[in-house]
Formats: structure tokens, sequence, C-alpha cells
């Protein structure tokens, strides 16, 4: 029970040390830990001896040994910065701030033992520099946001105060990494004692397992894990979630209308920030509108949109916000939205909105989505990613030359010939993270090979299974090892394939050198300049099978074996 019931949720007043050892504060189905457990670990990560002079890092997949590590921390009176990912471009990042990495992050310690007889403090500061979490980076690198513990306090109050939660577990689809996830999934239970989920019940049937098995107070979801979902209830249990809740990136009607007849609970969209913090809500499959939280204040100034709210720096002071806004004349306030104001850049001298492109080329026929990104080549450029239907992307030189020469007179009508997208990328998604967010980074990533002329353009990527991985990829029609390779009809050399297929497999599945020794090689037709082909690596124990096809035919058959395996089974010689 919690010892605070009759006051507002509380960080501060550490609710975790509140109550019986034998209470449960996070299970998963039939498993169940108790307060008792999660104080111990507590203190012997704040107990734990780190150099005084440096913050820390910490990345974990595990809820359980993330919250035990944050807790301990913060008691220990340390900042901890929240990575979105643990990927090498990730920790390089983190080196060079010289950081103290922790969790799943390279070279980090274990988790020390019980400290007996350590004493924790029974509140903390509301001053207290919590964490620092990082933008999503839409329009550039990401940037650090700090955050103090009374700012984590007054969203996870928030919440409460609008959506009080019933009896049963919080289960989160969203990483603890990011804000939507570390405070409504995380730190809103254990503020008002409500147990959390022992992992990220990232798929439906795992949903639907735990719905099944436990009473369950809150769903907290984004657009990804909501699209998921089945077109039909079955395999879903008569009873949903108390609450269900999403955020991150925009929900559209129809997914909002779908969920809600599949869970059985309304759903309440929230709109924020990683700088802002929660700011506004709205039924989606009712209203197109926003209204703000009860404890934040909007006004227009021309074109900016200025925000008063707990979650920022001095609640006092006007901060501008990203967002343009439209507000409503109505009581209580609405407002509707209208793009982010950052998105604007310069190119060629002239000013475009990166929003309004997009949204201009989503209007051509067979484009399902767009975002638009400046590329640091070629004197500063813009890129488009477009997201289409598989049967409208073009597969080769001649069809794709077409279908960007049609774009570019699309595009023509409504903007100046010197800020169209010089480069196009054509995928079937965007690719986004957990959230649902598709991050300059993810985005800069479709264009690595305009910097590395030994690489295809890496595309798509689909995991049908654990052990598969779809890979598409684009041939550019000036890759390095087109040269020489024929002067007449050039064609991709085998041994590109070979060293892209070996690529694949060490980032996908195993460390640099895993993959060295290859068996039963076959080039069964040529990869020409222009054509769109897929690579599929299937893992056989110790084994890959790689594959690539076209719409030509197949291109590549090759066998890769583990070092531990290749000299095994003389039969792979074959």
């Amino acid at each position: 029970m919690n010892a605070h019931r009759d006051l507002p949720p509380s960080l501060t007043r550490c609710p975790w040390l509140s109550g019986a050892d034998s209470d449960v504060v996070a299970c998963s189905g039939q498993t169940m830990r108790t307060r008792g457990e999660l104080r111990e670990a507590i203190r012997a990560w704040a107990s734990l001896s780190l150099p005084e002079d440096r913050d820390v890092a910490l990345y974990d997949s595990d809820p359980w040994r993330f919250t035990a590590t944050l807790l301990g921390l913060w008691h220990a009176g340390r900042r901890v910065w929240l990575p979105g990912d643990n990927l090498p471009e990730t920790v390089d990042h983190l080196r060079r701030r010289h950081l103290i990495l922790l969790g799943e992050l390279p070279e980090a310690p274990p988790a020390p033992p019980p400290a007996t007889g350590f004493t924790l403090a029974s509140t903390l500061s509301p001053d207290h520099n919590a964490v620092v979490l990082f933008t999503s980076g839409s329009s550039g690198e990401p940037t650090p946001i700090f955050r103090t513990l009374g700012q984590l306090e007054s969203e996870v109050a928030a919440f409460e105060r609008h959506w009080p939660l019933g009896k049963g577990v919080v289960i989160s689809q969203v990483s603890h990494q990011h804000t939507w996830g570390l405070t409504a999934g995380l730190l809103r239970a254990l503020a008002t004692s409500h147990p959390f989920g022992l992992s990220i019940v990232t798929w439906p049937e795992t949903l639907a397992e735990w719905l099944m098995k436990m009473p369950v107070s809150a769903l907290i979801s984004s657009p990804p894990q909501l699209s998921r979902l089945p077109g039909a209830a079955i395999g879903m249990p008569d009873h949903g979630p108390g609450r269900l809740f999403s955020a991150a990136a925009p929900l559209d009607h129809d997914a909002a209308v779908q969920a809600e007849r599949l869970m059985g609970s309304e759903l309440t969209e929230i709109y924020g920030s990683s700088e802002s913090g929660a700011i506004a809500w709205r039924r989606p499959s009712q209203d197109t509108t926003w209204q703000a939280l009860d404890d934040v204040r909007l006004r227009c100034d021309g074109e900016r949109t200025l925000l008063r709210s707990n979650r920022l720096p001095d609640p006092e002071q006007w901060h501008e916000q990203a967002d343009h806004i439209h507000l409503l004349q109505t009581h209580p306030p609405r407002f509707t939205l209208h793009g982010r104001a950052d998105r604007i850049v310069k190119v060629g001298g002239k000013r475009v909105s990166l929003e309004g492109l997009a949204h201009y080329i989503e209007a051509f026929p067979g484009v399902l989505a767009a975002r638009c990104l400046t590329i640091d080549h070629s004197g500063g450029r813009i890129g488009a990613v477009i997201a289409m239907a598989r049967e409208g992307i073009a597969r080769d030189h001649d069809t794709r030359r077409a279908l960007i020469s049609a774009l570019r007179q699309h595009l023509a009508d409504a903007f100046e010939p010197v800020v169209l997208p010089r480069f196009w990328r054509f995928v079937e998604t965007l690719p986004v993270n957990a959230q649902g967010k598709l991050t300059h980074t993810m985005a800069r990533h479709l264009f690595d090979d305009l910097d590395d002329r030994r690489q295809p353009r890496w595309l798509d990527i689909e995991s049908p299974t654990p052990d598969q991985r779809r890979i598409t990829l684009e041939i550019p029609e000036r890759l390095a090892a087109l040269k020489g390779h024929f002067p007449e009809r050039p064609i991709v050399p085998g041994i590109a394939l070979i060293h892209w297929a070996r690529q694949q497999a060490e980032r996908l599945f195993g460390a640099r050198g895993q993959w060295r020794d290859m068996r039963r090689v076959r080039f069964p037709a040529p990869l020409l300049p222009g054509d769109r082909a897929v690579m599929t690596l299937t893992r056989q124990h110790d084994a890959l099978n790689v594959s690539v096809t076209s719409h030509r035919g197949q291109h590549l058959q090759l066998r890769l074996l583990s070092v531990a395996s290749a000299t095994d089974d003389p039969r792979e010689s074959s």
C-alpha cells in the first residue's frame, strides 16, 4: 500500500522505501519482485564507490536492473545520462563526454554486492539534477536535456491528477531510456506504488498473455507498438488495461479507433517534448484538437509559441516552443498543431520549410510518408526519404530516374529549383526508433553511400524471425566497385557482394571477424547499376545462409560459417 496515498504522488519522498518488504513492486506473469529486493539493490548501487568528478551514463534494457541502478545513483547524489541506445556511435559520444558507463554499455562494472548496514536517505531534493535525456534529433544531432527530480515529479503528478490509476500493474511498450517511457511507464508506477512490468512488452502476443494473467492499471504505448496490433481481437482477452496511453509521435485516427476497439479502453494521446515534458492531451479517435494540461499555459506571439510549465527550468518564465500552434477560442483553451518552427532551413540562399516540402511530397500519388533533411554533401543540399508501397518503388535505373523526374515536376509547382531535393531514398516504411520517431541520425544513415563510394544504399531492414534479416539495397551508379568492371556494361563484382554480406552478418549477428569462412558460393546473375535488391541472411546454428535477389533473379548464394564451426564439417567445403 502507498504510505502517502492521501498526498500527491511524489518521487522526492522516495515511496520505494515505504511499505513492507513483501510488497510486490514489479511483476511479469508469474514472476514477482518485492520491495525488500528493490531496497537491497538500491543500497548496493548507492554505496558503490565511483569517481566523484564524473557523471554517469546508464543504458540497461531490463526495467528491474535499470530501476535499481537509477534509484541507487540518485540516492548517491549522481546525475544520470540516459542514452537512447548502446550503439557504437552513441558509446563514442558518451566517452567523449568522459562519462562513467554502466548497465549494458561497454566495460561497465557488474552489479555491486549487497551493502549491509548502508542507510538510504528518506527524502531527495526536488532540485537534484536527476537525469540528462536527449532530443530525438529530427533536425540535427541530438542535444542533451537536463531534468531535475522536481520536474520529473511534476509530470508524474499531472498524469495522476488527470487520469488516476486503478489497481494493477503498469505495462510499458516504450523504453525507459526515453522521456515518455521513463515518466509514464516507470516513475509514475514507483510514485503511486503500482507494480511496474519486468520487461518491455513489445509484441501483441505477449501483451495478450499479460492482460490475461494480471490486472493492468495502464498500458503505456506509442504508434509503432499500436500499429502492430492485429486487425481483429483474436487472442486478446475480453478485459483490457484500465487506461491506454500513447505519445512520442502522432497517432492517426484509424489506428486510435482500432486500438480502442481491440483493448476495450479509451485511448489518451499525450503531446510534449524532451525539452518541455508533457504539454497537452487529446482522444485521437474523437478529436483532432489538443487540450493543455492543467498546469500548462500557452500563448502565441506572432509566429512564436510561448509556454509556461512546471516541467521547464523556470516555471514563471515564458519559453519558446518549437512547434507552431493555433489557439482556439474555447473554454478550456484548445489548439491545433501546425509543424515545427525549427524545420526552416536555407539552401542556396533560399529559405524553405522541410515540413512543407515533405507534406507536398506526400501529396504525390503512391507516397505514404516523407521526411526531408539537409545533407552536408555537395555544398549542403536536401535529401528526401520517401515511403511508398512496394509495387510503387522503382527497381532499376530507368524507372528510378523517371520516378524522381516526376517528383521534381510535382514539386516545381510550389518550390524553386534550388531547394528541391537532390538526393532521394525510397523505402517501404520510414525507419523509426522505439518511440516512433525518425531521428536525424537514422535518416542520415540512409545517405551514407554519399561519403563512402564502396557502399550500396542500405535501405529497409526487416526481421521476419529472430534468426532472419532482410535488407533492401540499391546499387549507386557511382559505386566505386563498378569502375573497370566492365567499361561497356558495368556490373557489381562478386567480391563486393561477398564483402557486403560479411559486413551485414557482423553487424546483425555477431562481432567483427565472426563470419570469416564461406562455403557454397554462387553468382547466378549479374547485378547492375541502379538495381534494387534484397539481401537475406538466415541463421542456422553456427552458420548463415546468404542470398541476394532482385527482379532480375538471384545474384548471390553464400554460406558463412562462424569461426568456431568453420572446420567442424568437411561437407561444407562442397
